[in-house]
């Protein structure tokens, strides 16, 4: 699946549990021997999958991922975001905006936590398990775009019309800035992105 306009690309595949054994080559000599530092069998496959993808859209001007402090991947010269579900893995690209991107599947077990990101001018609106995951997904989206600045229920999202959503960030009862996040949802996942303009 793939989304792409001039200021982004993103792209969702299912992952490939075979993918260790067939794609490696493919990675750069660190990037391999990252792979053997993971001990976790699904880790590794989000790894090299993401990478895969990131070369695929990206091509020559591919260039190795690193880290900030905060957990944010970062590639010099471009704006990426990588994200992961159980089943699924999803990597945005830009050149010229900041982006960020969040894929979670439906879970019940949201129910359980709506007390960490569910403010509660929202919980009207977000009540339905589609609805909350929805909403758990924009504000990670919000949480990675603003590189981890502020906590879940900093974040205010609104519906804004079809596959569009407005999140702010609110301080001390003030509104400080508004994001427009674009969704997708199907019987399967839901996934939010952002890119904003630097």
């Amino acid at each position: 699946m793939k989304f792409e306009n001039e200021q982004y690309i993103l792209v969702v595949n299912e992952k490939d549990n075979n993918i260790l054994h067939n794609n490696l080559s493919a990675l750069s000599k660190q990037e391999i021997e990252h792979v053997s530092t993971i001990n976790n069998e699904n880790r590794k496959i989000e790894f090299v999958q993401s990478r895969l993808l990131l070369r695929e859209i990206l091509g020559t001007n591919y260039k190795e991922v690193s880290y900030e402090k905060s957990g944010k991947p970062i590639m010099d010269g471009t704006f990426i975001s990588i994200s992961h579900s159980k089943s699924y893995v999803a990597v945005i690209v830009s050149k010229t905006h900041s982006v960020a991107v969040d894929i979670e599947e439906f879970r019940q077990q949201v129910f359980r936590i709506t007390e960490k990101f569910v403010r509660a001018e929202e919980s009207k609106e977000f009540s339905s398990l589609e609805d909350l995951i929805l909403l758990w997904s924009a504000k990670e989206t919000l949480f990675k775009l603003t590189n981890a600045s502020y906590d879940l229920l900093d974040f205010s999202v609104k519906k804004d019309g079809e596959e569009q959503l407005q999140g702010s960030i609110i301080l001390e009862g003030k509104q400080l800035n508004d994001i427009k996040l674009s969704y997708f949802r199907n019987d399967k996942f839901c996934l939010v992105w952002a890119s904003e303009k630097m």
